[in-house]
């Protein structure tokens, strides 16, 4: 910070405050681990179905998965068992990874 501020700031230099009430960046950790889940989820989908619109094995497995048992376990414990794999950032840093235009052609045929 003092290298890039000239010196020590209220708020740490890489931190985000939080939209609403601009000091609670430790927020924005939550939002990650849950956007990590969401591309873990899709990944074991497409690994499992093969498609995810439409799929009618969606709602049943998130139901079970994640709804059901709500706050009665921690939320690592829900993504492991859904997918059957610890949390990890794999499948989010392999779709960052992906060829632009590879990833529209992909996206185009899923659409037709």
């Amino acid at each position: 910070e003092r290298d890039i501020q000239g010196g020590l700031s209220a708020r740490p230099l890489l931190s985000v405050p939080h939209l609403l009430s601009d000091e609670a960046s430790c927020y924005y950790h939550g939002y990650v681990l849950a956007e990590m889940a969401v591309h873990q989820n899709r990944n074991f989908v497409m690994k499992h179905d093969g498609y995810i619109v439409d799929n009618p094995a969606i709602g049943p497995l998130l139901t079970e998965a994640y709804w059901k048992p709500g706050n009665s376990e921690p939320f690592l414990s829900l993504v492991e068992k859904c997918t059957g794999a610890p949390l990890t950032g794999d499948a989010w840093i392999a779709e960052l990874n992906q060829d632009l235009d590879e990833l529209l052609k992909e996206e185009e045929a899923a659409y037709d």
